[in-house]
C-alpha cells in the first residue's frame, strides 16, 4: 500500500446503438456502497461500507440481470471517467432521486451479494469502517447539505465540497490499492444486458 497513485489510466470501449448513437463504456470504474455494519477480527472498527471494482456487479452471484445494469449505470453514465469512485448514493441522484430504481434494479439485494462476496474473499475489495460524517456524507447525494449536530450543542452544516473531499480520499486510497496490481472482480463473470440500450437516467431536480 506504499505505492503512490498514478494518474488512471483513460479507457472506455465504444459502442452504437441501432440508431447510431454511440455511448462509451468507461473501465476501471469502482463502487462504493455503504451498509449494515459487521465486525471483523482482520479491522479494528466495524465495517461499514465496501468498495469493489464495477466489474465485480457481473459477478455470478449477484442477482442478474439487476447487477448487470448497475454495472451498465456505474460505465455509461455521460462524464463518468476512469478511475472514480462512485458512492450508491450517486447512483440514486442520477435515477431521478431513486425513483428509476424499479426500471433498473433491486439495489439491496445486489448491495447484499456484493459485499457477501467481497467478506468471503470471491474479489478484491477496500472494507472500510467511516467516521460518522463521512457515512452521513457518503450515503447522501451530491447535492445534499447536512445539518451536523456536536456534543457540545453546536451545529454545523456539511455539504458537497465536503462530501467530495471525503471522495477523493477514498479515490486516492483504490488509486494506490490498485497500483499494486488490478483488482480482480471475481471469476466467471456474466455479461451485462443489452437491454435497455440507453438506461433511464434522470439526475434529481433536473
Amino acid at each position: 500500500m506504499d505505492a503512490s497513485p498514478g494518474p488512471p489510466t483513460r479507457r472506455a470501449h465504444r459502442d452504437a446503438d441501432a440508431d447510431g448513437r454511440e455511448h462509451v463504456t468507461v473501465q476501471d470504474v469502482y463502487l462504493l456502497a455503504l451498509h449494515g455494519p459487521y465486525r471483523s477480527p482482520q479491522h479494528p472498527v466495524p465495517i461499514d461500507a465496501t468498495i469493489v471494482h464495477a466489474l465485480t456487479l457481473l459477478h455470478p452471484a449477484v442477482p442478474q440481470p439487476d447487477g448487470g445494469r448497475m454495472y451498465r449505470c456505474l460505465t455509461e453514465f455521460p462524464g463518468r471517467t476512469a478511475g472514480c469512485v462512485v458512492p450508491l448514493s450517486t447512483l440514486t441522484f442520477e435515477l431521478d432521486g431513486g425513483r428509476l430504481w424499479p426500471e433498473v434494479a433491486d439495489w439491496e439485494r445486489v448491495v447484499d451479494a456484493v459485499v457477501h462476496i467481497a467478506r468471503h474473499q470471491g474479489c478484491d475489495a477496500v472494507p472500510l469502517g467511516l467516521p460518522q460524517v463521512a457515512a452521513v456524507l457518503l450515503g447522501g447525494g451530491p447535492n445534499t447539505v447536512h445539518e451536523l449536530y456536536h456534543p457540545d450543542g453546536s451545529r454545523s452544516q456539511a455539504g458537497p465540497d465536503d462530501r467530495q473531499q471525503h471522495l477523493d480520499e477514498l479515490t486516492g486510497h483504490v488509486h494506490r490499492f490498485a497500483a499494486e496490481g488490478p483488482f480482480w472482480p471475481g471469476d466467471d463473470l456474466v455479461a451485462p444486458p443489452r437491454e435497455p440500450r440507453v438506461l433511464p437516467y434522470r439526475p434529481y431536480g433536473l
